[in-house]
């Protein structure tokens, strides 16, 4: 009994060591725009209607489906071709919970 009490505080020790504090989510990718709302004199909003890429990262992953229900908010001239392309981020640190496109 004691080894495996001594053996459950190890594991529960050694796997807090290895959680993250995930202020940053990312994902790279590719996405195929449906639509853009101006916000302001620089920034945009663009709503997502498919992807030819979508990576999230390892560590910290930013959900594709958060992506495509919330839309990135963007520099209004990002957007070629209908498509946007870059690493796509929301920082929680902030009272923000948009996504943007570095």
């Amino acid at each position: 009994m004691k080894k495996a009490v001594l053996a459950l505080s190890v594991l529960m020790s050694v796997s807090s060591s290895f959680a993250q504090d995930c202020t940053l989510e990312e994902a790279q990718g590719i996405a195929l725009v449906s639509s853009v709302e101006v916000l302001n004199e620089t920034q945009c909003r663009a709503k997502i209607n498919g992807v030819k890429m979508f990576s999230p990262a390892y560590n910290c992953p930013l959900s594709l489906d958060e992506v495509l229900v919330s839309g990135v908010i963007i520099n209004c001239n990002r957007v070629h071709e209908g498509r946007i392309d870059g690493i796509f981020y929301r920082d929680n640190s902030k009272n923000d919970s948009n996504i943007y496109l570095y």
